[in-house]
């Protein structure tokens, strides 16, 4: 049996105050209707140098290596028409005026040097040019703009985020880091948080990119937008009241806590070596506190340690205040590889989606306390291992290097397994994600490259089907839809029968344990979906 009392303690802050009970109600009754998640998916493009379209005139012929084009055309004429300057019988008796009739003429030909040479390959029938392997021959297949017109034309951006369109796409851009004309940016609206949408949509859109040729490496990351609704254009906000201080600095605090545990569950490069892009577009956060400073310090901190920028682990720069108090929410959490999994975009999504809500959770105790000094000590030195690299730009290095990484490998899996199992009442609302970010946290997608796994036998791995988690959610609704457990005494005897009665259902094959049961019940009472019934004996739907 696991004890988290050492693990979770609270500072009693006199200026983060812990939050009612109501409160806390209030904020994630709030959250859960107003939280967004928008994604921005990093691609480089096929790089398409060449610009002949098969109608250079100067473009040589494929046997010009052979030498024929010195031949000349008057080579005929020259040799059976006698000339004193070309005979290489010539003597010092010779006079041009007796060549006309001379017998001993002999052609000494001087070739390309000749100022009357004309190449045959103007009149040659064998003519051909090497257009379809030539480097410098325009191919629209590998032209990122005409990549990047495709996926417009196809996902159409709504260019606003005051709309969700079909596919989801705000906007299509460039940007400066990405090969093949600065590669494509394809950026999400912000959306309610549904496993099942974010995998349709992020699935349509890996699908089409990498089949115009896009592709990903230690340049593309994976970033994700967590934004309780507003509209900045029209000067609308959902958010009725500001938002405690306290939810921010416990999410921020859980940041902290668990940043190499993401760290470790999100990389996926492919070389020992090099298992994630550098810290340079995610710089840490580890040693950056709200216990002694205010969130608006925090996040002047956050940025100036970041290069003055965006560039932080995790961003909070289009956060807004009143006060002390947060006017307006929205958090970009960098810290992803990019990967060609719309499983492991969908799962990330609800993972971030679950810690802010945790943070609400956990501010009823106070502000969290991240860890003692030998904790933090150890966070630097795994934090080192996994992330590291803030060198000037250029493009030989942007890289980690994970030599030391799986020194600690215990550790970050530990870790990761600690915070999803944290999040797990909250995941499990949300699909199969749980499960996914299970394995994730077992090994991340950067071991399995390296084991030698391809993108689809990873997504195969991954994938749940319907999902484990809804399958268990439809035959609870049935059992409670047709009553068909009746006449408990106890919440735990209707729990233990419905076990029994669906365990020994033959069509239904996934083995489902009474806390996987328990989870659901719990969480439909929570949502006010269902009651225990003294009466009937069973629980019953509201």
């Amino acid at each position: 049996m696991k004890n988290n009392r050492e693990k979770w303690q609270f500072y009693n802050h006199p200026s983060k105050p812990a939050l009612s009970s109501s409160e806390v109600r209030y904020w994630k009754e709030s959250m859960k209707r107003l939280l967004k998640v928008g994604l921005e998916f990093e691609f480089n493009l096929p790089d398409q140098r060449g610009k002949c379209k098969g109608d250079n005139i100067q473009c040589p012929c494929i046997h010009i290596e052979e030498g024929c084009w010195v031949e000349c055309q008057s080579l005929e004429k020259c040799d059976t028409t006698p000339c004193y300057d070309t005979c290489s019988n010539r003597t010092k008796k010779c006079k041009s005026k007796d060549c006309k009739n001379c017998k001993e003429y002999k052609l000494k030909c001087l070739e390309t040097s000749c100022v009357e040479f004309l190449s045959k390959c103007f009149i040659c029938d064998r003519f051909e040019r090497n257009c379809d392997t030539c480097p410098n021959k325009y191919n629209p297949k590998k032209d990122p703009k005409t990549a990047r017109r495709s996926l417009t034309n196809e996902f159409k951006p709504t260019n606003t985020y005051g709309k969700v369109g079909p596919s989801g796409v705000v906007g299509i851009t460039t940007d400066g880091s990405l090969l093949g004309d600065k590669g494509v940016e394809i950026i999400t609206v912000g959306r309610r948080v549904d496993f099942w949408e974010f995998y349709k949509m992020s699935k349509k859109i890996i699908d089409r990119v990498t089949e115009l040729g896009g592709y990903i490496n230690e340049r593309c990351g994976a970033h994700a937008h967590l934004l309780a609704s507003y509209y900045d254009e029209a000067g609308i906000s959902e958010m009725e009241k500001d938002m405690p201080e306290v939810i921010l600095a416990n999410f921020h605090q859980l940041c902290r806590r668990y940043q190499n545990a993401m760290t470790w569950m999100t990389i996926a490069l492919d070389d020992p070596l090099h298992m994630t892009r550098w810290e340079k577009f995610r710089v840490s956060v580890l040693n950056i506190s709200p216990v002694m400073k205010d969130m608006v310090a925090v996040i002047d901190e956050v940025a100036h340690h970041a290069g003055g920028n965006k560039y932080g682990w995790v961003n909070y720069n289009k956060t807004k205040f009143n006060g002390s108090n947060i006017s307006k929410f929205h958090i970009e959490m960098r810290v992803a590889d990019a990967t060609l999994c719309p499983t492991v975009w969908a799962a990330i999504s609800c993972l971030f989606y679950a810690l802010a809500i945790k943070s609400i959770d956990i501010s009823r105790y106070g502000l969290l306390k991240v860890g003692e000094e030998d904790w933090l000590k150890k966070a630097g030195k795994m934090k080192d291992a996994i992330m590291n690299n803030c060198k000037d730009y250029n493009d030989t290095d942007r890289l980690s290097h994970t030599e030391n990484l799986l020194d600690y490998r215990e550790d970050y899996i530990g870790e990761s397994q600690d915070l999803i199992d944290q999040l797990k009442g909250i995941l499990l609302k949300l699909g199969p994600a749980y499960d996914i970010l299970s394995k994730l946290a077992e090994r991340p997608i950067a071991l399995r490259r390296i084991d030698g796994e391809k993108w689809e036998d990873i997504e195969k791995d991954l994938r749940v089907k319907i999902s484990d988690v809804d399958q268990i959610e439809i035959k609870l609704n049935e059992v409670i839809d047709l009553k068909l457990i009746e006449d408990c005494k106890t919440t735990e005897e209707w729990v233990k029968e419905v076990n029994k009665a669906i365990n020994e259902d033959e069509e239904f094959e996934q083995k489902v344990s009474e806390e996987d049961i328990e989870l659901h019940i719990n969480s439909k009472m929570r949502e006010g979906e269902v009651i225990w019934s003294e009466t009937i004996g069973s629980i019953i739907a509201l």
